[in-house]
Formats: structure tokens, sequence, C-alpha cells
């Protein structure tokens, strides 16, 4: 039983991260931001989004990495993962009407930042003890 309760735990964990960070991505991109983001934008409001991309990636792999405790890495590589299928369900379906460079860029920083989050909280997790 105990296994099972650490399997659902790693799951319930992952998935709050992953909502952690559409939650922040979506207060970023539509109500700061207006919505439609294109390559064509503005370069202000591309370098908001992309510092937006970044800080919601950090918070929600810092924060899935503390919540893991034991096991920081993995549970980053889990949001990481569903990141991933996201990501892949969004260019497969050209959701937002984008280039596919561009989103595919936009996705792999999220993934970047989130993974540096999980990186960092083990990290300070490690130089703490």
């Amino acid at each position: 039983m105990g296994s099972f309760v650490s399997i659902l735990k790693l799951v319930a964990i992952g998935v709050l991260g992953y909502l952690v960070i559409a939650l922040s991505q979506t207060f970023v991109l539509e109500f700061l931001l207006g919505g439609r983001l294109a390559p064509d934008a503005p370069s202000t409001v591309l370098a908001a989004a992309t510092v937006g991309t970044i800080v919601s990636g950090l918070i929600g792999g810092f924060l899935v990495a503390w919540m893991g405790r034991t096991r920081p890495l993995v549970q980053t590589s889990l949001v990481v993962a569903i990141l991933a299928v996201d990501a892949v369900f969004v260019l497969v379906n050209n959701i937002g009407g984008n280039p596919f460079w561009f989103d595919l860029g936009g996705a792999l920083t999220l993934m970047l930042a989130t993974a540096a989050g999980g990186w960092l909280c083990s990290k300070r997790r490690r130089t703490s003890i």
C-alpha cells in the first residue's frame, strides 16, 4: 500500500506543478500581454512573454521539487514530461496558429526553465543540509 501512496503522491505533485505553470502562463500571456502572441508582436511583448515563461517554469519546477522532498528531480522530470505531451499536442494541432518554430521555442524554453527550477531547489537543499 505504501508504494501505491508514493506513486499517487508523485502524480498529484506533478499535476499540481503543471497546473501552477499553466495558470501562471495563462496569467502572463492572456491577462498581462493581451492574449495573442505571435512572432510579429512588438519586441517588448516578446521579451515580456519570454521572461514570464522563464519565471513560470522556474517557480513551477522549484515548487514541485520542494514538494517532492526525497526525489525532487524525479518530480520535476514528471512535470517536464507532462509539458512535453502538452507541447506535442499544441504543435501537432497547430493550436495557436503560430509557426512551428515559434511554438516549439516557447515550449522548450518552458521545459528548460522548469528543469532548472527543480535543479536549483535540489541544489539548494543539498547545500543547506
